[in-house]
C-alpha cells in the first residue's frame, strides 16, 4: 500500500518515501454509489410501479417526497450522530464508519422487504390490495432512516479526511466524489441489463452482493488507516498527548474541545444562513435539488411510457450522465478557485433548465431517446456542478470536526427541495403529463438562478463569506503554520510535528464567536 503503488493512496506529506499512506475516501464511493444505483437509483420508482398497479405517477411522487422528508429530517442528527462518535472513538474514522455501516444495513433490510410480498402473492393473490401498497411505503421509510445517518457521514469524512492530510482541501472533494459517478454509472448499466434479462428480481440479488463489497471497502480503508505512518489522520487528543507540550497548552486544548462539545444544529445553521449571499445561495440549492430529484426519480417512467426505452437503455442514459460528470469533478477545484461556488452552482442550474426544456421538444417513440442521450451529457455539469459547490459551500462555514453535520445541514436544504418538488411533480406528471411536469421545474429551477444571479452581482468584492474560508487555494500549509507560530511566544517550543499539527487545530474563526476551526 505504498504510495508509489496504490492508485488510491492519499498524497499525505511525509519525510520518509517509504512511509505508508491511508486509502482515500474514494475507495469507499466505489462500492458505496453502487449499492445506492440499486436503492435510491433511477430503477426505484419502474421498480415500485412493478412491484403494485396501486403505484400511479401520483402515488409514486408521493412516496418519494414522504422518503425524502425523512432523509432531510434525520440528515443533521445522523451527521451529528457521526461526529459525535468520532470524537468519541479512539481511532481516526472508526467512528463514522460505524455509523455508515448501520445505514447501509437498515437501508438493505428495507429494501430486500420490498420482495415480500412477492412471495405473498404467490400464496394469498395479495398483489393488489392496499396493505401491500403501504408496506412497500414503509420499506420507503425505514431506508429513508439509513439513507439520513449514513450518507452525511460519509461526505462528512471524506471532507474531514482531505482536510487533515497536507496537499489536500475540501476543495479536493470533486476527486473523491468522481469515483462515486464512474460507479453509479456501472451500476446503473448492469442492473439495467440485468432486470432486462432476469426481471426487477435480480435487484435482490445484486444488492447483497453490493452491500458485501461496500463492507469490504469500508474494512479496507480502516486498514489503510491503521497502517498510516504519515501522522496526519490522528485526534487532536492522540497527537497532543504524544508531544511536550506544557501543560498550559494542553489546558487550552481541554477546554477548547469542550467549548467545540456544545455546539448544535441551531449554532451550526446560523453559520451557515448568517449572510444574505449564504441565503440566496441555500435558496438556489433547493431549488435546483427539486428540479434535479423530478429528473432522478420520474424520468425514467416518462422514458418507458411516451419513448419506449428498455430497462438497458435506461441504464445507458445513465451512463451518459456519469460520462459527463466524471471530467467535472476532476476539474472543480480549478473550477472553484476561479468562478467560487456560486458561479459554479450558476452554471449547474442553467444546464439543467437547457437538459429539460429538451426533454420537452423530444417526439414520441423510440427515436425520441437519441435524442434524450445528447441531452444526458448535460447532467454532468448539472449533478457535480451543484454537488461540488454546495459541499465547498457549507465546508466553508463550518468549524473542524462538525464536517458530517455541516453535510447533515446540506442534506436538510437540498432534501426539503426534493420533498416538495417530488410532491407536485408527481401529480403533474399524472394530470397534465411529463412535458408539463418538466416545464413547470425548470421555471422553478429558473427563478432559484434569478435570486442568486442577483445575490452575485450585489456581493461586491470578498464578503463575509469568503473571508471565512478554510481552504484557499493561494495559501499553502507553510504559511498556516508560520501564522500559527507567530501567535507563540517561542517558536522553539513548536518545533515537533504533532506539535504543528496541534497549533494548527487552535485557531480562530472570522465569526467573533469564540469556536475553533483548523485554517485562519
Amino acid at each position: 500500500m505504498d504510495d508509489e503503488t496504490s492508485p488510491l493512496a492519499g498524497s499525505g506529506h511525509r519525510k520518509d518515501e517509504s512511509a505508508i499512506v491511508a486509502f482515500r475516501p474514494r475507495v469507499l464511493y466505489c462500492a458505496i454509489y453502487v449499492w445506492s444505483t440499486l436503492t435510491v437509483g433511477k430503477f426505484t420508482a419502474p421498480l415500485l410501479q412493478h412491484l403494485s398497479p396501486r403505484f400511479t405517477d401520483g402515488v409514486v411522487g408521493i412516496t418519494f417526497a414522504l422518503q425524502y422528508a425523512i432523509v432531510a429530517s434525520l440528515a443533521g442528527w445522523g451527521g451529528s450522530l457521526a461526529d459525535a462518535h468520532e470524537r468519541s472513538s479512539s481511532s481516526w474514522g472508526q467512528g463514522r464508519s460505524k455509523v455508515i455501516v448501520f445505514g447501509l444495513g437498515l437501508g438493505t433490510v428495507a429494501f430486500l422487504g420490498h420482495g415480500l410480498p412477492d412471495c405473498m402473492d404467490k400464496a394469498f393473490h395479495a398483489r393488489n390490495s392496499t396493505m401491500i401498497l403501504w408496506w412497500h411505503i414503509s420499506m420507503r421509510v425505514i431506508y429513508a432512516v439509513g439513507m439520513g445517518i449514513s450518507m452525511p457521514s460519509l461526505d462528512g469524512l471524506c471532507l474531514a479526511h482531505l482536510d487533515c492530510i497536507d496537499g489536500a482541501s475540501s476543495a479536493d472533494f470533486g476527486k473523491e466524489r468522481m469515483f462515486g459517478a464512474i460507479f453509479w454509472g456501472v451500476g446503473s448499466l448492469i442492473a439495467g441489463v440485468g432486470i432486462d434479462l432476469f426481471g426487477y428480481g435480480f435487484l435482490y440479488a445484486f444488492l447483497v452482493i453490493s452491500l458485501l463489497l461496500s463492507y469490504a471497502s469500508i474494512a479496507l480503508y480502516l486498514w489503510g488507516l491503521r497502517r498510516d505512518t504519515t501522522g496526519a489522520l490522528v485526534s487532536i487528543d492522540a497527537d497532543a498527548s504524544t508531544s511536550n507540550i506544557s501543560s498550559e497548552y494542553q489546558h487550552e486544548e481541554t477546554s477548547h474541545s469542550a467549548e467545540n462539545d456544545v455546539l448544535s444544529n441551531r449554532e451550526l445553521l446560523w453559520m451557515v444562513f448568517r449572510t444574505g449571499y449564504g441565503q440566496c445561495l441555500l435558496f438556489f440549492v433547493f431549488a435546483l435539488s427539486a428540479g434535479i430529484a423530478v429528473v432522478d426519480n420520474l424520468a425514467f417512467i416518462y422514458f418507458n411510457d411516451a419513448l419506449g426505452a428498455s430497462s438497458t437503455m435506461d441504464g445507458w442514459t445513465v451512463v451518459f450522465t456519469v460520462m459527463f460528470e466524471i471530467p467535472v469533478f476532476w476539474v472543480a477545484p480549478m473550477l472553484l478557485a476561479r468562478w467560487g461556488p456560486g458561479r459554479l452552482l450558476l452554471s449547474a442550474g442553467l444546464a439543467y433548465v437547457i437538459r429539460v426544456v429538451g426533454y420537452t421538444l423530444v417526439p414520441e417513440g423510440r427515436g425520441g431517446m437519441l435524442i434524450i442521450l445528447a441531452l444526458e451529457t448535460l447532467h454532468g455539469l448539472t449533478y457535480a456542478g451543484s454537488k461540488t459547490g454546495s459541499v465547498e459551500f457549507i465546508s466553508r462555514m463550518i468549524p473542524e470536526g462538525y464536517e458530517a453535520s455541516g453535510q447533515g445541514i446540506l442534506m436538510l436544504i437540498s432534501y426539503s427541495g426534493i420533498v416538495g418538488g417530488l410532491a407536485v411533480a408527481g401529480y403533474i406528471q399524472e394530470t397534465l403529463g411529463a412535458r408539463s411536469m418538466f416545464r413547470v421545474m425548470a421555471t422553478i429551477v429558473s427563478a432559484g438562478m434569478i435570486v442568486l444571479l442577483l445575490a452575485e452581482c450585489f456581493r461586491g468584492g470578498d464578503s463575509q463569506d469568503s473571508a471565512g474560508e478554510k481552504n484557499a487555494p493561494a495559501e499553502s500549509e507553510e504559511s498556516h503554520l508560520m501564522k500559527s507560530e507567530s501567535c507563540a511566544s517561542s517558536a522553539s517550543a513548536f518545533a515537533d510535528e504533532s506539535t504543528d499539527r496541534y497549533i494548527r487545530s487552535l485557531k480562530y474563526d472570522s465569526l467573533g464567536q469564540k469556536k475553533w476551526v483548523k485554517d485562519w
